[in-house]
């Protein structure tokens, strides 16, 4: 039997789903304020904050997927779940790249329409956001053998011990000068790190921290929300201290494979699974839209750019809340009203 929707985790995919729409609002026009301004500061801490969004995602899935209460046999994983987000994929695809077509006001013939639309989805092109379904398709296509481990806690901790030390704690200390820095990297670079790298970690950490982590005390709270907000710290500190040395937008933290990024996003996840939450039926409600706002947001948000929108009429403490507020709720109109669509709604 499919295990039981715990709470905090449709919070958290709610918070997720606000987190990337807040990415991609903050980061609209933030190029065009001077570094140096207070408001360039404000709009680039959104942004260091909106990068945990993703990463929560993949742990909410891993939590899920990873559980030996989820009883799905690989063949109703692979023609079910990895064909519907396929069929997604595709889809999305075509919408945007057939948004783009029309916008450039090429001629409307078969030849075009092959070479802008139909090629360029078959090679991927498209908006910013889609390479998300890809990436999770790779995490479901290979959970059937990920499973074989994770029921079990210290094989969980080594491999979750292994991608701290070699996908987020070098790549991260790699940015910056250190002694023997040079030889640090080539040791690192003989060797074939991919396995411990990119978001299979925090699929694990999501299954572990769902599955094994105990009742924590008040004390061990704070010291996590502590670490949390450090590390967030640091990240906003060292991007706008970065930009302001080279004079434009720089993200050297700004990633969620990095350190501050991984902590702040731990941090994050265990809190919200200590916290007490009412009107359980709401956030369960609320949560079967996020993908569908997830997916459609981009194409709002560079509509409201078409009729003049920005993140500069008011400053950037008032114009990203308000924003990210708005931009959320008139993605999600669209979205529940097509979700009541039979055969749309698989699409949204």
């Amino acid at each position: 039997m499919e295990q039981k929707r715990s709470v905090y985790l449709d919070f958290l995919r709610v918070a997720a789903c606000v987190l990337v729409v807040c990415g991609h609002v903050s980061a609209s026009f933030i190029q065009e304020i001077p570094v140096e301004e207070l408001n360039f500061k404000i709009m680039n801490t959104f942004d260091c904050f909106a990068v945990l969004g993703v990463p929560v995602f993949v742990m909410i899935s891993g939590a899920l997927m990873l559980s030996e209460r989820y009883e799905e046999n690989i063949r109703k994983l692979y023609g079910k779940k990895l064909l519907r987000l396929a069929v997604l994929y595709i889809f999305w695809l075509l919408f945007y790249n057939t948004i783009t077509f029309i916008e450039g006001g090429v001629a409307l013939n078969f030849e075009n329409v092959k070479q802008e639309i139909l090629l360029d989805t078959l090679l991927g092109k498209g908006v910013y956001h889609l390479w998300f379904l890809p990436m999770l398709i790779s995490l479901y296509f290979i959970t059937p053998f990920i499973r074989a481990f994770t029921a079990d806690l210290k094989k969980c901790l080594l491999f979750l011990g292994l991608y701290f030390f070699f996908g987020i704690l070098i790549p991260t200390a790699l940015l910056f000068e250190f002694p023997y820095r040079t030889i640090v990297a080539s040791l690192y670079d003989r060797f074939d790190n991919y396995l411990f790298m990119g978001y299979l970690g925090y699929y694990v950490l999501g299954h572990v921290l769902h599955e094994f982590l105990p009742r924590l005390k008040g004390r061990f709270l704070l010291g996590i929300a502590a670490v949390g907000l450090l590390s967030f710290g640091i990240e906003v500190y060292v991007c706008n201290l970065y930009s302001e040395r080279g004079g434009e937008l720089s993200t050297i933290l700004n990633n969620p494979l990095l350190l501050t990024a991984f902590l702040s996003t731990t941090a994050l996840f265990i809190l919200a699974k200590h916290l007490t939450y009412r009107r359980e039926r709401f956030w369960k409600w609320l949560g079967r839209y996020t993908l569908g706002i997830y997916l459609l947001h981009p194409f709002l948000l560079g509509l409201g750019v078409k009729f003049g929108w920005t993140t500069l009429f008011a400053p950037a403490i008032i114009a990203i809340p308000l924003s990210v507020v708005l931009m959320t709720i008139l993605t999600f109109i669209p979205v529940y009203l097509f979700s009541k669509i039979p055969g749309v709604r698989k699409l949204i």
